[in-house]
């Protein structure tokens, strides 16, 4: 009598856009690190913004099965979104998964309605961060908060990044029960990030040995807060008008909508020579090599990617005190400064940094590994992988019945 090998778990991982950043890259790496002998994982991502550059070529180099869903967009369209959801049902009750884990706000949405209509037995999502505050209104927040209840009350688990976004979305917003929030961390192949070679990024851009260099690595877009760095470097600037660009740059790496507005704000304050934009760069372990500060200065964060790639490299932190920073970073890290700092007091943070060639040394070896085993890309797929597990054996009845109906199909 032949043996039958127990059927995969079906897992439908669905996020608004696979775009670079930091959502994207552990929902890619999770997606492809997931044991293959224990689970089938198909990640379902919608259109890109024009400004926006796709992830699917690291997804293929992976072998993480992708399927694209046009209609599903950032903004609010509800002809799109409708047909979006309408899709998402047909593909779920074709692939008939086991779960249905969302990412970011627009999939998290039209996922979890989607799964719930499909009778999908786990349905879980991830704020990798929130928009209850920073990007919207009064009355919108709070009308994101409703909603964020509504679709808690669909689902069987939700994943908070770090203990501060928990406490944000259990006890400061009240957006989540508590029995259903998970804390678990990101993480991230960071042995690759300290890999880079020292120099090379300074030969690319044609900036000396001895300049110090002070990076923002992020998306161009309003929440990151690129406008507060550039009046900074404006006082920074006028404050010590000796310093020279040979002696100090400030890079932009990243792309966004608000590159022409940024650039144009640079040239008003005839900071040109001092400020750079690099445009999206590939090769990050090079930029990492060569940074001496790492700068964020957003409004809003879940748990900033490229602080935690910055710290296992030993790379000093200027932040802005918003979301799990303090969760992983602390004064022997750099500096966090309040979230609704001035740029002239942010100047001032520039400052101490630039006159204390101590404080751009790289950090202890000790700080740098702790970050690299806090936030191990083998790690976070353990955990995801356990709670995976964990739900589907307290749904179990659920989730034996659709392991009855014969092969799903793919699309």
């Amino acid at each position: 009598m032949q043996s039958t090998a127990p059927e995969k778990v079906r897992v439908l991982r669905i996020q608004s856009r696979i775009c670079i950043g930091g959502p994207a890259l552990n929902t890619l790496l999770v997606s492809s690190g997931l044991p293959k002998d224990t689970f089938t994982v198909l990640t379902v991502g919608g259109r890109l913004l024009d400004d926006e550059r796709s992830m699917e070529p690291f997804a293929w180099d992976r072998g993480a099965a992708m399927h694209l869903l046009e209609e599903m967009g950032r903004s609010i369209h509800w002809s799109d979104d409708f047909r979006a959801l309408r899709k998402l049902v047909k593909l779920m009750r074709l692939y008939r998964p086991h779960i249905v884990h969302t990412h970011t706000a627009k999939a998290g949405a039209l996922g979890r309605v989607a799964a719930f209509l499909a009778r999908v037995p786990v349905r879980m999502h991830t704020f990798h961060g929130h928009v209850f505050h920073g990007y919207f209104s009064a009355l919108k927040s709070k009308l994101a908060v409703a909603v964020e209840r509504g679709l808690a009350a669909l689902s069987h688990a939700i994943i908070a990044i770090s203990p501060r976004q928990y406490q944000d979305l259990v006890q400061v917003y009240r957006a989540v029960p508590a029995k259903k929030c998970h804390v678990v961390r990101l993480g991230f192949e960071l042995d690759k990030m300290a890999g880079g070679q020292r120099g090379l990024f300074r030969r690319q851009w044609g900036l000396g040995d001895e300049t110090k260099l002070v990076g923002i690595l992020a998306r161009l877009v309003p929440i990151k807060n690129h406008q507060l760095l550039i009046e900074a470097i404006g006082c920074w600037r006028q404050q010590f008008p000796e310093i020279g660009p040979d002696q100090v740059r400030f890079l932009i790496i990243g792309d966004g909508e608000l590159r022409p507005q940024l650039e144009q704000r640079v040239a008003e304050l005839g900071i040109q020579p001092w400020v750079l934009f690099t445009g999206w760069q590939r090769d990050t372990p090079s930029i990492y090599a060569d940074l001496d500060l790492n700068v964020l200065v957003s409004k809003n964060e879940g748990t900033p990617v490229t602080l935690i790639e910055g710290l296992a490299c030993g790379i000093p932190i200027l932040s802005t005190d918003v979301g799990g920073i303090r969760d992983f970073a602390d004064d022997g890290c750099g500096t966090i400064v309040p979230a609704d700092i001035t740029p002239a007091a942010l100047a001032e943070a520039l400052a101490s940094f630039l006159a204390e060639p101590a404080r751009l040394q790289r950090l202890e070896p000790a700080v740098q590994a702790n970050i690299r085993e806090t936030f191990h890309v083998d790690r976070l797929v353990k955990d995801i992988g356990c709670l995976y597990s964990r739900l589907l054996q307290e749904r179990r009845p659920r989730t034996a019945a659709r392991t009855t109906l014969g092969a799903p199909k793919l699309p």
